[in-house]
């Protein structure tokens, strides 16, 4: 079955669980690589803490946050049935705007959903300002498709989330910059 049948929206204070459970699967999915050191077991109990009640009023915060102001954009995806299968949530502050999360349901990869996700990240964002992102050094089907949109990785940037993920610093420049 194709899956190309999706709607994207404003998140909503509603939507925080299935927010929370689809970040949690793509973490799952993506994250764990033995040969970097990132267990599948260690993945599964850091997305463990993401469901319970203060994480969850604190996806609420941070969706009410983007309904707020020009500081942060929080969008979802859903399909028919109205399951969460992508997201976003760049924000920027004075020292620099980031990308923040994008996330796809890896049944819906290859759909072109993480691009018109992105799409809608680059029509937010300043365009006279550098947007940065971090990506999984392993991940090398995202890295690709951070450069088709003009990202580039920061040579010497290499470091670890979590103390575990190894992450590579990508950036896309400014028109000014």
């Amino acid at each position: 079955m194709e899956r190309t049948s999706y709607t994207i929206r404003d998140a909503t204070e509603a939507d925080a669980e299935a927010i929370i459970t689809m970040h949690d699967q793509s973490w799952q999915d993506t994250y764990p690589n033995d040969a970097a050191g990132v267990s599948r077991d260690w993945v599964r109990r850091r997305v463990s803490r993401w469901q319970n009640p203060d994480k969850l009023e604190a996806r609420r915060e941070q969706i009410r946050k983007s309904g707020q102001g020009k500081d942060m954009l929080y969008r979802i995806a859903q399909d028919e049935q109205g399951k969460v299968i992508g997201l976003i949530s760049p924000f920027r502050n004075e020292e620099a705007q980031r990308v923040g999360a994008i996330y796809v349901d890896k049944q819906y990869h290859g759909t072109g959903l993480a691009q018109k996700l992105m799409d809608e990240i680059i029509a937010w964002a300043d365009q006279s300002r550098p947007l940065e992102l971090e990506v999984a050094s392993y991940n090398d089907r995202a890295r690709a498709f951070y450069r088709k949109y003009g990202f580039q990785e920061i040579e010497g940037s290499e470091h670890k989330v979590h103390d575990v993920i190894p992450v590579v610093t990508m950036i896309r420049k400014g028109d000014n910059k």
